[in-house]
């Protein structure tokens, strides 16, 4: 059951998975005898040959899926093929292959390697499928399954490490030596941009932003040999490869980020990065399958051979000393980027539609424009809707702000603005941010308020509460958050008092993080309740949390009729995807489409 439901999970993708082919039944004589030999050990310094790798597949079991990649050397027996057709070089946009390989090349006691990717970890090219042979020796970086009974890689999750001798990087093991932190003074490395990534688990993407400092080792391109993609329609992105020395060792894949200054590539473009350019690129890390990476449309080149021109959505900087003024104050001071204020006052005139935070802020002295709020004080620029859907910032809400004195075409501005706290709330409603309908809300959402040893608003009267709670310091915003005691014997639930709200379509959302390094998992659901007994729990799927940072987890339900019911946080028992041991949540919402 574990297993369905963790297939059932939905990741951010550098590319759509694409439906399944039909698994070709091997019909060429495959036989798997016990006196066979089986040799390696699955590292890149010893791979499995193809018996050890139908050993190591057998021994998961039907439908699992091995954690780690594992290294299979052998020679090319036959390459699959479905209605006569190769599968699958260049299949519409997916570009891996299906082949069979043995130790000598025949079909005795071979083992299915299953869309592997290309040299590199890369997608197989226009043409290619003339290149892969019989008899030509791999050496394939995979994840092992056992589907039916077919010992086989798992699909989308393995790559052709070498071909006759031949790589182009891509290798899972740290070969190389991990240098930085990440930060601007002291950037990652290629090496360490790939741990960091890996660290995330696949599908997650990194809160912060990191810096990563390396030579440009290759400019990807698309099947159709163009560069991705300077210019490629209204995106102007780019994707290329980074190394220490600028070649294919130990390289990390920099996916589709921004020119310098957080801008688009402009026509022509293409031109100005070359192999060998030094560059640091400012962007989120993700683990998309097995491929590390920046997370698309989540970066940009913060610096090229040296010449930089800064004021992207860089991590904000940390004002060394702040003022605290009025609007009138403020509105009187000189205009300059090294002093900082800090104001509160009300919100007023933010658009239904504003993803900036662009409004004014009045105070009994007077008002100014605030041009983008997007950094929450000692935190990272993100997008205005999703500061608001974390601190419910809407027309009338009382909010103190840092920034700078700053002007645009005569009209003075706050701006680098930062979010420091909200003290009250009213008037107009911000979009994404809906009051729940029905006769209760959820409260203490943040979980700032406790008594008792509880937080304030999630305790249930009826079963629905299973977890032992606790008040945790590590908030992801305010000051603290709750820690939902895991049992690795058994599902725990942490869920809010009864509530009950109107027929419509809801989004139940929070922020979750590991307690540990090892693997964890939460999954949100409902719970109907009537005269203090539960119903049947509805769940969506599980999210793969870690402790290097702060996951956002959605669940949407939709009520036929007004139902009481709790919100339900399960931290499920101990097993291959989950540790049974603590999780934090924090900033929980609950928004009526």
């Amino acid at each position: 059951m574990m297993a369905l439901a963790i297939a059932a999970i939905t990741f951010t993708a550098c590319e759509d998975v694409p439906e399944p082919y039909l698994t070709p039944t091997p019909s060429n004589g495959n036989t798997t005898q016990e006196e066979a030999i089986a040799s390696g050990d699955g590292t890149l310094a010893n791979p499995f040959n193809a018996v050890a790798a139908t050993k190591a597949a057998k021994a998961l079991g039907s439908g699992n899926v091995s954690e780690q990649m594992y290294y299979i050397k052998g020679k090319v027996a036959s390459i699959a093929t479905k209605d006569g057709v190769a599968l699958n070089y260049d299949q519409g946009t997916y570009g891996n292959a299906s082949f069979y390989i043995s130790d000598d090349g025949t079909s005795t006691n071979q083992f299915y390697c299953y869309r592997v990717l290309y040299l590199g970890n890369k997608k197989w090219t226009q043409g290619s499928g003339d290149i892969l042979k019989v008899g030509d020796e791999v050496i394939v970086c995979a994840k092992l399954t056992l589907y039916n009974n077919t010992p086989e890689t798992q699909q989308n999750e393995g790559f052709l490490y070498s071909l006759n001798g031949k790589n182009e990087g891509g290798s899972t093991e740290e070969t190389g030596t991990a240098t930085g932190d990440g930060t601007l003074a002291n950037p990652f490395n290629a090496v360490a941009a790939t741990k960091a990534a890996k660290e995330l688990g696949s599908g997650n993407v990194s809160e912060q932003m990191y810096y990563i400092k390396g030579k440009v080792a290759s400019i990807a391109t698309d099947r159709d040999g163009n560069v991705l993609n300077f210019n490629q329609g209204t995106y102007g992105n780019a994707s290329f490869y980074i190394s220490d020395d600028g070649t294919s060792t130990n390289q990390f894949y920099c996916y589709r980020v921004l020119y310098l200054g957080n801008k688009k590539w402009t026509q022509g473009a293409g031109d100005i990065l070359k192999v060998g350019d030094e560059v640091i690129v400012c962007a989120k890390l993700t683990m998309y399958n097995t491929t590390p990476e920046t997370q698309q449309n989540e970066g940009f080149l913060y610096s090229l051979n040296g010449v930089t021109t800064g004021g992207g959505d860089e991590p904000a900087p940390e004002p060394s000393e702040v003022k605290t003024v009025t609007v009138a104050e403020f509105n009187a001071a000189a205009e300059s980027t090294d002093v900082w204020y800090q104001l509160t006052g009300t919100v007023k005139n933010l658009k239904d539609d504003d993803q900036y935070g662009n409004f004014d802020l009045e105070d009994a002295t007077g008002s100014v424009y605030v041009y983008g709020l997007l950094s929450e004080k000692g935190g990272q620029k993100k997008k205005f809707k999703d500061l608001v859907a974390a601190k419910g910032i809407k027309n009338g809400s009382t909010i103190t702000i840092i920034g700078n004195r700053g002007s645009y075409n005569d009209k003075i501005e706050v701006m680098n603005a930062y979010f420091v706290s909200i003290e009250g709330g009213g008037g107009g409603e911000t979009p994404d941010t809906p009051t729940p309908s029905g006769s209760s809300e959820l409260t203490n959402g943040d979980f700032e308020t406790w008594a008792d040893g509880l937080p304030t608003g999630w305790k249930s009267a009826s079963t629905a509460s299973s977890a032992t709670l606790t008040q945790s310091t590590d908030a992801h915003g305010g000051s603290y958050s709750v820690n939902v005691n895991g049992k690795e014997g058994s599902n725990v639930r942490l869920a809010c008092k009864e509530i009950t709200l109107a027929a419509g379509t809801y989004v139940f959302a929070f922020y979750a993080k590991a307690t540990t390094a090892d693997p964890a998992q939460v999954r949100p659901g409902t719970v109907p309740v009537t005269d203090g007994s539960v119903g049947s729990y509805g769940y969506g799927d599980y999210a793969t949390i870690n402790n290097t940072g702060w996951t956002k987890v959605e669940h949407e339900f939709t009520l036929a009729a007004e139902t009481t019911l709790c919100l339900v946080v399960m931290n499920p028992k101990k097993s291959n995807y989950s540790s049974g041991k603590d999780v934090l949540i924090d900033d929980a919402t609950l928004t009526k489409k």
